[in-house]
């Protein structure tokens, strides 16, 4: 397992609030792998792994968004300047 870096929610790839997809992408581990494991939990010991959960989801500050596009929009909105620059 590989940590990188601090752990957020991941509302973006997330189902319900993100808790789940954050641990995965900070241990670097599937997201499907992370989600089983929390449903037998649940499954097992549903009150301390729902307030676990919960607690999780209220402390973890929600990851920061990251672009996915081209280079070029990326510089183009990062700029500032929506005049001076054209899209090829």
């Amino acid at each position: 397992m590989n940590c990188s870096g601090r752990l957020y929610r991941d509302r973006e790839n997330g189902l319900f609030l993100g808790v789940c997809a954050g641990l995965a992408e900070h241990f670097d581990v599937r997201v499907s792998a992370v989600r089983v494991l929390a449903v037998i939990a649940l499954l097992m010991l549903f009150w301390p792994v729902l307030f676990v959960y919960l607690t999780a989801a209220f402390l973890l500050r929600d990851r920061p968004l990251r672009y996915r596009g081209r280079d070029q929009e990326e510089r183009f909105w990062r700029s500032g300047s929506f005049e001076s620059e054209r899209w090829s």
